[in-house]
């Protein structure tokens, strides 16, 4: 048989990794062999002994936080950074994703400008949210994305407990997840205002004035809340441990309930904040160092369900108006360029996970949470999506030279012994590390896979 490309090199399956090479045809995986120079192809890709793992998913991106960066150009930092698909945030900044019009409008860009597949998160307005939900899951969202904590009234609210417990029930009827920026608001904006009134203004205080209980209230109210709405609930970027506990107890009673953390949580601490200021600073905020290797642990023995970048495109000015007062800077930071190097040299270099569980991780465990069914795994019928690394080189991380419109990372200069070789969706060779990312958007949209329809009950 005649494949119309064959990929060969260290491939990474949910059971096992081999040398092997890979059929592909129309864009999909036709054949996994465990023997090399067996498949014909009109074109082969030969990457000796690189990891092959299944094309990687970041499920907390916000393309839109910062203007300036958008969907093409942060398609093609995933593409460099060995992204296949990601899913994008609602909070686009002037307009969040509301209603189907704005949804649609979003599509039309991806179909136009992406380089890799990405898939949208849907969130609710302030006032009566769940009566958009489902206008949204007919046109396609992956998920509804909702927060506690208010950044901002109108692109980024704080939802209502009534409005939180009401889009519960009715995402629940279409089998779709809800996720949540968990922390306290109403704690979190006592101690800041209790910081600035006392003039704490130092790096530090961005974490004392989110201290771990700003997370947990948060956290265990959605869980009851989700349990009652038999709900499908995502807590996002979880810093501390106490949370997993909490979650892994809920899960013991029955809650559908998953947790990601991010790469942030697992290579910086309070120690970083105090060095490195605003660069560092996210939401919410880096843990001591203790509590980072208490988070560890839940990542090790099984109970976060996958990582992201939570990528936000701050450039410098956004970062340094906060110099002298941390309160002041945006909160976030990049990611889609280099969190999968920096998270192979931690969990892969350091042999804390195998390369089979790095690929749960990074791909399976989100595919099957937001149902993406063409993803997420090297098995026949899958999308030919791969992310190709060489795990026998080095290079240095420069914020100067990012794809995205960041330019500014607590990681500058670090140094990485791994990179992305390659990045392949549905066949297509998006990026190789000697070219760099092809010019054609040949990325699209996805919609979730077997979402009931709103009759269906």
């Amino acid at each position: 048989m005649m494949f119309e490309k064959v990929v060969r090199g260290h491939i990474v399956t949910p059971e096992e990794n081999f040398l092997g090479e890979i059929g592909i045809i129309n864009g999909k995986i036709e054949e996994v062999s465990k023997m090399q120079d067996y498949l014909d192809g009109e074109t082969v890709h030969d990457f000796g002994n690189d990891y092959i793992f299944p094309g990687f998913i970041d499920t907390h991106v916000h393309c839109y936080s910062n203007p300036n960066e958008g969907i093409q150009r942060a398609s093609m930092a995933a593409a460099k950074g060995g992204i296949t698909l990601f899913i994008d945030m609602p909070y686009d900044l002037p307009t969040p994703v509301t209603n189907k019009d704005i949804l649609n409008e979003k599509i039309d860009t991806i179909n136009k400008e992406s380089v890799v597949d990405i898939a949208l998160w849907g969130t609710v307005p302030k006032e009566n949210g769940a009566a958009v939900v489902d206008e949204l899951a007919d046109n396609g969202v992956a998920g509804f994305k909702l927060s506690t904590f208010e950044t901002d009234p109108y692109r980024f609210p704080r939802i209502s407990d009534a409005d939180i417990l009401e889009t519960m029930k009715k995402a629940a009827k279409r089998d779709l997840v809800v996720a949540f920026h968990a922390e306290n608001d109403e704690l979190l904006t006592r101690y800041i205002e209790d910081a600035k009134s006392e003039n704490h203004v130092e790096p530090i205080y961005h974490n004392l004035t989110r201290p771990p209980v700003t997370e947990t209230t948060a956290v265990i109210k959605l869980l009851d809340m989700a349990t009652w709405a038999d709900a499908k609930l995502h807590i996002v970027h979880v810093s501390h441990a106490k949370s997993i506990e909490y979650i892994n107890w809920f899960k013991a009673q029955g809650a559908n309930v998953t947790a990601e953390t991010c790469y942030n949580y697992l290579l910086l601490t309070t120690e970083d904040l105090k060095e490195l200021g605003p660069k560092a600073k996210i939401n919410p905020p880096l843990r001591e160092p203790d509590e980072l290797k208490a988070l560890e642990k839940q990542l090790l023995n099984g109970s976060i369900d996958f990582i992201t970048s939570d990528h936000a495109p701050w450039q410098k000015a956004d970062k340094s108006i906060g110099n002298d007062n941390i309160f002041k800077a945006k909160s976030g930071s990049p990611g889609l360029e280099f969190m999968i190097p920096l998270l192979f040299d931690y969990l892969i270099g350091e042999e804390r996970v195998t390369l089979s569980n790095f690929a749960e991780l990074l791909a399976l465990n989100p595919a099957q949470r937001f149902n993406l069914d063409n993803k997420g795994s090297i098995e026949q019928g899958k999308d030919a999506d791969f992310t190709v690394i060489n795990h026998r080189v080095s290079w240095q991380i420069d914020e100067n030279e990012f794809i995205s419109i960041s330019d500014v990372s607590p990681f500058h200069e670090h140094t990485a012994n791994n990179r992305i070789e390659a990045t392949i969706v549905r066949g297509e060779m998006v990026y190789t590390h000697d070219h760099g990312v092809v010019e054609k958007n040949s990325g699209q949209f996805v919609k979730p896979s077997l979402i009931k329809d709103c009759d269906d009950q």
